[in-house]
């Protein structure tokens, strides 16, 4: 009863404040990449908490708050400043 109480819980959790996500990114090389990144996943109003690291080639954020980010709204921002989004995971 406790397991299935903390899956609840969790998914209740993840519904209301959003998925937690982390995108592999491909083409990064330098600071300006990762404001840009930044800048297009802000630009889509559906991301918060963002955070881009240059050093393991990932962008992480969450959901906003009852908004749904789509695979294709994440690679299509990240291809808008110049990158590819390579893979995609929810949490």
């Amino acid at each position: 009863m406790k397991i299935s109480s903390f899956f609840i819980g969790l998914f209740l959790c993840a519904s209301v404040f959003g998925a937690k996500i982390e995108v592999d990114v491909s083409g990064m090389t330098c600071g300006m990449c990762v404001g840009a990144i930044t800048k297009e996943l802000k630009a889509t109003d559906k991301a918060d908490d963002i955070s881009v690291s240059l050093e393991d080639k990932k962008a992480r954020f969450t959901e906003a708050k009852d908004k749904k980010l789509t695979d294709s709204e994440i690679k299509s921002a990240i291809k808008k400043a110049g990158y590819e989004a390579v893979k995609i995971r929810r949490y």
